[in-house]
């Protein structure tokens, strides 16, 4: 909020708004929309500000194949009326006093695709519907943001901006001082979360193994004369110098310093902005009308390009935007440079949420006390075998696992598998099995045991205290000595069974097996287990949110999660792992 609209609230004035008023007719869908190109692995937050007016219906929606998603809300009862489309993650709303509301819908973006995104109103949650050419409700801004960031990917927030397009209604301005006012708190906590505890959000650009010269870059034009303004917020990693780099339209070549502060080339700039973390700008004027590639380029401690690199070290970005003449961003995905938006040169990788922005209190020289670590660093690089079973060797949730604490993955899960000796036609021992192949140099091996024990083996439960592999009980133990033969320095780690959802026939909740027993009770076992043999658990059957009443668009059948279910998971997991490395579990 600008310095101006909290006067206007302290004076007792109101914020300016708008209002759509839905054109007159007997088939109108009244909508605000702009057209959105969508990337693939992108979790995309749709939020807008409403209030109701004479009509308190609110749907956000984008139709298109592959970030598909329907939110309806109701303004006057605040609540969330329905969701549908393969692509929701989630829908919610949040009172924030005045009679407005923050309505939010989140997509797990499956494939790349442009279309419009859209906000619209009705009388009664139908459309299209008969308008009367007066009716409406309140918009104070319409937003689209990646999850955890704050940038908005639209270029405006103001629904009456020429950037959105208007069907069926017409966008007022209003400053009535009877018109809705609002402080945008949700916008103000989340930036300083930011600034203070920080998010794992920034790319790491990664140089290949040998001679090269390594960049990332999109291809944008300038016009002779153009006012170019490049801002990049970057912080080092192994390597400590980059170089922003455009020979043609607008040509320059600086490097700015990392480690030390400093910048140099014509227009080069840069500033300090905490926790290692520096906004590197070039200011120029474009001196051709042409296209060029504005290139993030890695150079290594002396020289320029090329030089040998080792294929592993590089260093951290933010955010890069390219403005001319003071207009908007021009690069797509600019708060992520993994996305294909980003053309990499030969043989450089990179990686999505590698490091913490912004983060200050996580560095205690930035605020007078120590540095403060949320247990990142010491799980990059840990060896981990994963044993479990088709939810496993899927790799939704151990693809996240993997991305977002870096450890190196051996995926050891088996389709169909059981811990334990099978009392059905289903095969014994698929899990257990599999600890023969856990490389014996591993650092931490996870165990995710107990669905199809309960669910399609029926293994018998057993008691604690039991040893062998004939009981559920048993094979946990069993289990856990195997693993301390096969790999001596590995921290064993079990993750407790979620249950499927009430559709699912036979691995939930609220049902006996052929045994006579219920799936809480092999959950029970695994963390009985776990404190028995003093070996950590996470318990994502028990605190994840999936599991029976879970939202049908975490799976594909009401049990075996899918990227959304699998992001879930994963999340869940990376947070109980940087705990545990806090308290020291995977020390020496």
């Amino acid at each position: 909020m600008s310095a101006v609209e909290l006067m206007m609230m302290i004076q007792g004035l109101s914020l300016p708004t708008t209002k759509m008023v839905e054109s007159i007719g007997s088939g109108v869908s009244p909508s605000v929309y702009r057209s959105y190109s969508f990337v693939s692995g992108d979790t995309i937050e749709h939020v807008v500000i409403a209030r109701a007016g004479e009509r308190a219906m609110l749907q956000l929606i984008h139709t298109a194949a592959g970030a598909a998603y329907t939110a309806n809300f109701n303004l006057e009862e605040g609540v969330v009326v329905s969701t549908s489309g393969a692509n929701i993650v989630s829908a919610s709303i949040s009172a924030l006093g005045g009679g407005w509301f923050e309505c939010k819908a989140v997509v797990l973006v499956a494939s790349n695709v442009t279309n419009n995104v859209q906000a619209r109103m009705s009388a009664a949650g139908n459309l299209p519907y008969a308008g009367d050419g007066t009716s409406g409700l309140y918009i104070r801004s319409i937003m689209l943001r990646r999850q955890g960031l704050t940038a908005n990917l639209f270029p405006s927030s103001d629904p009456a901006n020429a950037a959105f397009t208007k069907q069926n209604v017409t966008v007022t301005p209003t400053t009535s001082p009877n018109a809705p006012s609002l402080i945008t708190l949700p916008d103000t906590v989340e930036e300083l979360y930011i600034r203070a505890i920080g998010r794992m959000s920034a790319t790491k650009l990664v140089e290949p193994s040998g001679s090269a010269s390594p960049s990332v870059y999109q291809a944008k034009s300038a016009v002779l004369g153009d006012a170019v303004v490049w801002k990049v917020i970057a912080k080092k990693a192994e390597r400590y110098r980059l170089n922003l780099f455009s020979n043609s339209a607008a040509i320059f070549n600086c490097t700015f310093d990392l480690e030390n502060g400093t910048a140099s080339g014509t227009g080069a700039s840069i500033v300090a902005l905490g926790n290692g973390w520096y906004e590197c700008t070039v200011t120029v004027t474009a001196t051709a009308s042409a296209s060029t590639n504005w290139q993030h380029r890695i150079f290594a401690a002396s020289g320029t390009h090329p030089y040998v690199g080792d294929g592993a070290s590089g260093l951290y970005v933010q955010s890069s935007k390219l403005h001319l003449n003071g207009g908007a961003n021009l690069f797509g995905d600019s708060e992520n440079l993994s996305t294909s938006a980003w053309t990499k040169s030969a043989g450089v990788t990179t990686v999505a949420n590698a490091a913490l922005y912004l983060g200050l209190l996580a560095n205690g020289a930035d605020i007078g006390g120590d540095p403060y670590e949320d247990g990142s660093t010491e799980l990059i690089a840990l060896k981990w075998a994963a044993l479990g079973d088709s939810i496993t060797i899927a790799g939704f949730y151990t693809s996240v696992i993997a991305s977002q604490t870096r450890m190196v993955l051996t995926n050891l899960g088996v389709s169909g598998a059981s811990l334990g000796q099978s009392t059905t036609a289903y095969a014994s021992f698929g899990i257990y099995n599999q600890i023969a192949n856990i490389p014996a140099d591993s650092e931490v091996v996870t165990i995710a045991a107990g669905i199809n024990d309960f669910g399609a083996q029926e293994v018998v439960l057993g008691v604690l205290g039991q040893t062998t592999t004939a009981t559920f009980y048993g094979a946990l133990w069993a289990a856990v000595v195997a693993i301390r033969t096969q790999a001596p320095n590995a921290k064993i780690i079990f993750f407790v069974p979620y249950s499927g959802d009430s559709t699912h026939a036979t691995h939930r909740i609220m049902r006996t097996n052929g045994q006579g027993n219920t799936l809480d009770q092999f959950m029970r076992a695994v963390r009985e287990v776990a404190l028995l043999t003093s070996c950590a658990y996470l318990d994502v059957g028990g605190e994840s949110g999936l599991g029976y009443f879970m939202p049908a668009s975490y799976t594909s059948d009401g049990l075996h999660i899918n990227a959304a279910g699998g992001l879930r998971y994963g999340s869940y997991c990376v947070e109980g792992l940087r705990r545990l490395s806090r308290a020291g579990y995977f020390g020496a």
